[in-house]
């Protein structure tokens, strides 16, 4: 049986405001169950799905972003690049350290997307991503990290300025975080790929909630060992971005998560609190938090261990 687009919105806001009555006059009640996994195939079919003129429009924007970025000599330089690696038939994941300078971090073609070779990816350092042609493995030379304690301490009580209070909410709305977007859409190949790390528990979603219930940003990004490697992050204006990090961080750092890696260090990451840190001490430092993985569906707010 086909479930069309149309009878999944339906069903998945019939679901909600179940979840919102039973919240609100059913203390104790548990929520409707999740969607089935027939049904939550067909809602990302729909969600994911792009067409001819998403594409075209994809691809500009793409285009004009690397153009602006590494200029011409950086897309011919990527174009070769990718012809060798085709030519060669290159097997197994790149060398970060073998990455290019100009386009910064481009190391490869990212044939297979399957979660194992792509948590293999993340622990060495690369992560997959591409807007224009093949999919791609990227290592940039600077990584925006810093630890949640740390972050924490430097944003200490920005998320209870002013009637934000903010609270964040995982794995509520994995399909929606991967979706949303106010840059170049993520192409569809890719977010098949984080699904499918949704669903093995490696990839997580979060909402930021203000005080009086609505949402003022989102994101979703991936738990390597005791790294959180953030692939996305909105707010909705400067003071949420302050408020939704603080507490996106200490909630992090309750669930002993050592380090926070927002791979690009922007104005906006760095009035934050981020630091940028070179791929070599990087590299060392996610070494050295690998093998602590905490696998599944973060349902609840965890508290720190003592």
């Amino acid at each position: 049986m086909t479930i069309h687009q149309s009878d999944v919105t339906k069903m998945l806001a019939g679901r909600a405001r179940l979840a919102e009555l039973a919240s609100l006059f059913s203390p104790g009640v548990e929520p409707p169950p999740p969607l089935s996994p027939a049904a939550r195939r067909e809602l990302r079919r729909a969600m994911f799905a792009e067409s001819p003129l998403q594409s075209a429009a994809r691809i500009l924007k793409a285009t004009y972003a690397a153009l602006r970025r590494d200029g011409p000599g950086g897309l011919a330089r990527t174009l070769e690049l990718l012809v060798r690696d085709k030519t060669i038939g290159a097997i197994g994941l790149p060398d970060p350290d073998r990455a290019l300078a100009s386009p910064d971090g481009l190391c490869g073609v990212a044939d297979d997307l399957s979660v194992a070779t792509v948590m293999d990816a993340y622990e060495r350092g690369l992560f997959p991503s591409s807007h224009l042609g093949p999919m791609k493995w990227w290592a940039p030379s600077n990584r925006a990290v810093v630890a949640p304690a740390t972050l924490a301490r430097r944003l200490a009580g920005a998320d209870a300025a002013g009637d934000i209070a903010a609270t964040v909410v995982f794995d509520k709305d994995f399909e929606t975080a991967l979706c949303d977007t106010t840059e170049v859409p993520t192409p569809p190949r890719l977010k098949w790929a984080f699904a499918h790390l949704f669903d093995a528990g490696f990839a997580h979603s979060f909402d930021i909630v203000s005080k009086s219930g609505e949402k003022i940003g989102n994101g979703f990004g991936v738990a390597v060992g005791r790294v959180f490697v953030i692939e996305a992050l909105r707010f909705r204006d400067r003071a949420c971005r302050m408020a939704g990090i603080a507490v996106l961080a200490r909630e992090l750092d309750n669930r002993q998560f050592r380090l926070i890696d927002a791979k690009k260090l922007t104005p906006e990451l760095a009035a934050c609190g981020f630091d940028e840190t070179p791929r070599v001490g990087y590299a060392l430092r996610l070494k050295a938090l690998l093998g602590h993985e905490k696998i599944g569906r973060w349902t609840a707010t965890q508290s720190r261990a003592a």
